[in-house]
């Protein structure tokens, strides 16, 4: 379980969300953001499946709820900037298959850490990834690559891996212990939000009146899916 939370999670997801983005050059960004929104989706599907939680109506009423308000608050009334372009379409792929390795990752995490602890999880996670990933860049002849990597590089290698890494990371399976995985996926709609807080404070970008109600509305429906985990301890 812990080479499936690393496979998924750590490899699979990871590289192929990058490689989304890199097809696209960080710009076209709509539909590798739409389609990351599926990620929920499998989440729940999986942790029904696997891990036998249950899915009320009410938790699927608050879930859709919430769902919607993260696109309204990425795309306001707009549609998605689809291209019919080659690249585009590997991006959009690539995509999906982030989604479903991320998901399918929350429920592995959630099989995992009923038995251990978040601090195993998280050290396991990085430890598996970083073994099957060592292979692949042997195995693809890229080992000489490191030669290349600048101070600069490194630095910033580091801070990812104290922030958006492993750091994220031990506070994720922190709160994993506590809640059920399709709780834990849904609290991950605050990605598009923390994204766009972070687009205000360095681009001077403000979000407009039908984002700021789609963020409400998703915050309120976080809220609403919390509350049957602390009042049932479910």
């Amino acid at each position: 379980m812990f080479f499936l939370v690393a496979l998924f999670g750590g490899v699979i997801g990871t590289a192929a969300i990058v490689k989304a983005l890199f097809l696209v050059n960080f710009q076209e960004l709509s539909i590798v953001v739409l389609l990351q929104k599926l990620q929920p989706v499998f989440s729940i599907a999986l942790a029904a499946l696997i891990l036998k939680e249950r899915l009320k109506r009410r938790f699927i009423t608050w879930a859709v709820l919430a769902l919607g308000a993260s696109y309204f608050l990425v795309f306001g009334f707009n549609l998605p900037d689809i291209h019919a372009e080659e690249k585009t379409v590997y991006a959009a792929l690539f995509a999906l298959l982030a989604a479903f390795s991320f998901g399918s990752s929350t429920v592995f995490s959630k099989k995992v850490l009923l038995k251990y602890s978040f601090q195993a999880g998280t050290f396991f996670r990085y430890g598996f990834s970083t073994v099957i990933l060592l292979i692949v860049v042997i195995v693809g002849g890229k080992i000489t690559q490191f030669n290349e990597v600048t101070t600069v590089n490194w630095m910033y290698f580091l801070i990812i891996a104290f922030t958006t890494g492993s750091g994220a990371i031990f506070l994720y399976y922190y709160g994993l212990t506590r809640i059920r995985a399709m709780l834990a996926t849904m609290c991950e709609l605050f990605f598009p939000i923390s994204a766009i807080f972070f687009d205000f404070v360095f681009n001077g970008k403000i979000l407009n009146a039908v984002q700021w109600v789609a963020a409400i509305i998703m915050i309120f429906a976080i809220i609403k899916l919390s509350q049957p985990v602390k009042a049932k301890n479910e």
